[in-house]
């Protein structure tokens, strides 16, 4: 692949942030830089948030879209090889027109069926997520928008329920070293 900037995109529940970890945790060499867009804001601008849905609550939408686009472009002018995974709304058509081109940056697809997402969206064990307010209805019309931008990266990897993200990990390192 050749890439040095790797960004992880799809929905919200996707697994992207797990994906990531497993990724860091298989690296099969030393050098690349692991980052989490969500963390990046709420480290950067969430002082005093104990999570995202808070810090989105309190600043809104547009502003939270704002730092996505800010934090993205500071991780791409980094030194280095990275992987981030995008929050669920960050990749747009304007993002994907802007960064596809280059051929420092790849886009894995992370793609997890509707329900997947939904179900995973309800763990108890998970932060509070800012979408599932919205209801299920909206939830799947927002998912099946962003899909549309999301079916445009060739390189997707399947993460539905009961996928081995050890081996989707290994698969993953395997075209990243294979081009």
């Amino acid at each position: 692949m050749g890439c040095e900037k790797i960004l992880i995109a799809g929905f919200s529940g996707a697994g992207k942030t797990s994906f990531l970890q497993e990724l860091e945790y298989q690296a099969p060499e030393e050098g690349w830089n692991f980052q989490d867009l969500d963390k990046l804001i709420l480290k950067s601008r969430g002082k005093g948030h104990k999570n995202l849905a808070s810090l989105i609550e309190q600043e809104g939408w547009e502003k939270f879209r704002l730092w996505e686009r800010q934090e993205l472009e500071g991780f791409l002018k980094e030194e280095g090889k990275g992987v981030l995974a995008l929050g669920g709304g960050s990749l747009n058509q304007l993002v994907l027109e802007l960064y596809r081109p280059s051929r420092k940056i790849g886009f894995c697809y992370l793609s997890v069926p509707f329900e997947d997402c939904w179900e995973r969206l309800h763990l108890e064990s998970s932060e509070p997520r800012p979408l599932i307010k919205l209801g299920k209805s909206e939830l799947q019309r927002i998912y099946q928008e962003r899909s549309q931008v999301f079916e445009q990266i060739p390189w997707r990897i399947e993460n539905k329920k009961g996928t081995d993200l050890s081996e989707i990990s290994r698969k993953f390192w395997d075209q990243v070293f294979s081009s």
